[in-house]
C-alpha cells in the first residue's frame, strides 16, 4: 500500500498546436461550403476572425522564428494556406448573404 502512494504523478503531455487549431476551428466545417451556409451569422463572423487571427499568427511565426527552408517552414506555409482558404470561403458565404 505504501508503494501506491509513492508513485510519481502521471505526466500530461502538451497538445500539439495543430490539434488545438482543429478543435477550435473545426476544419471540416470551415472548408465545406454547405456547412458554411448552415451557420448563423454570429458563428460565421467569429470563425472568420479566428481564421484571420491564426493565419496572421502563423505568418508572424514563419517570418520571425523559422528558417525558410526547413520542413517546419513548409508545414507553416501549408497551414497558412489552409486558413486563407477558410477566410475566402467564409467571406464568399457572407457576400452571398449580403452581410459582409
Amino acid at each position: 500500500m505504501a508503494d501506491e502512494s509513492q508513485q510519481p504523478p502521471k505526466v500530461q503531455l502538451q497538445t500539439p498546436q495543430i490539434e488545438l487549431d482543429r478543435q477550435l476551428l473545426r476544419d471540416d466545417d470551415l472548408l465545406n461550403e454547405e456547412h458554411l451556409r448552415r451557420m448563423d451569422q454570429v458563428l460565421l463572423r467569429r470563425n472568420l476572425d479566428h481564421a484571420r487571427m491564426f493565419s496572421r499568427k502563423l505568418s508572424l511565426e514563419l517570418q520571425n522564428f523559422v528558417h525558410l527552408y526547413t520542413p517546419e517552414a513548409n508545414e507553416l506555409r501549408r497551414r497558412i494556406e489552409k486558413y486563407m482558404v477558410m477566410e475566402r470561403l467564409i467571406e464568399k458565404e457572407m457576400a452571398r448573404r449580403h452581410t459582409y
